[in-house]
């Protein structure tokens, strides 16, 4: 989808794809995953010259209350919270009418109990329109950023001592956790309208995603999305080599107005063990 996003939702797929935006626009989208999992995503855009743009977005996924376990009691031990945050703030430019490029700095925090690592991280991308059947051909980068670790108060702890002649009866310490590497992502994308205005009113547009990722094998997305009238869309895509997402469809509805223009989205995907996941998304722009 890197090479076809060119809405708000390109501050997560491509910077550079919101580039050539204009006005304001505001959007936010939710997903509903499976065991309650929810991921939450707001974020605008806004024109800093003629040739750049400026988005902010902010990202939230909510774990839920997850079941307690310790070592004196293996069950009903309480209830714990975990979640993972983004702000990201994004510069994207056009450097002719064919080439977008984009870069993204994000602070990220994944919190567990009391317990959290944070830290920055940068996104970059670019986008290329062709003369061959108008394709456009997008790369971008991921994640790029320092290893993290945890620190909190579960971390800490008091111990006897058992020296007889030791001048302190307890000790006091912190247990030290492993940094762990953020997920890396690199991302190539082809893009195009297979009716290329041959049909009145239609699009076709394909779209091909590869992926290399640090922390899992080479993954493959196939999509599909038919346009009519740029008012109302049916999409439908498969992602291939991963481990449980697979088949997905969608549909939208695009209003568009001499002042305003709005759009409402909704996708469905299938995974193969854990039931199905929802997104709606709605968008609003600003001339």
């Amino acid at each position: 989808f890197s090479a076809m996003a060119d809405d708000i939702s390109a501050l997560y797929w491509n910077p550079a794809g919101i580039a050539n935006l204009t006005g304001v626009t505001a959007g936010a989208s939710t997903n509903l995953w499976f065991n309650n999992v929810t991921e939450n995503f707001v974020a605008v855009t806004l024109p800093v010259s003629d040739k750049y743009r400026a988005g902010f977005a902010l990202t939230l996924v909510d774990y839920g209350a997850l079941p307690k376990s310790t070592i004196q009691q293996d069950a009903n031990a309480g209830s714990y919270n975990a979640n993972d945050l983004s702000f990201a703030a994004t510069i994207a430019g056009s450097l002719t009418d064919r080439f977008s490029f984009g870069a993204t700095a994000k602070y990220l925090q994944s919190s567990i109990s009391d317990m959290s690592a944070s830290g920055f991280a940068f996104d970059a991308g670019s986008r290329y329109l062709t003369d061959f059947y108008h394709m456009r051909i997008a790369m971008d980068l991921t994640n790029l950023g320092p290893d993290r670790s945890f620190s909190g108060n579960s971390l800490d702890f008091i111990a006897n001592n058992p020296n007889v002649n030791a001048v302190r009866d307890s000790l006091s310490g912190t247990l030290n956790t492993s940094t762990y590497p953020l997920p890396l992502i690199f991302r190539i994308g082809l893009a195009t309208d297979v009716l290329q205005g041959t049909v009145e009113n239609q699009k076709l547009n394909m779209d091909f995603d590869f992926s290399t990722h640090s922390d899992g094998p080479e993954q493959y997305n196939l999509g599909a999305e038919y346009v009519w009238n740029d008012m109302a869309s049916l999409r439908a895509g498969y992602a291939f080599n991963q481990d449980e997402l697979g088949f997905g469809i969608g549909a939208g509805f695009h209003y568009k107005s001499e002042d305003f223009s709005g759009v409402i989205d909704y996708s469905f995907n299938t995974t193969k063990n854990l039931g199905g996941v929802h997104q709606i998304s709605i968008s609003a722009n600003f001339p």
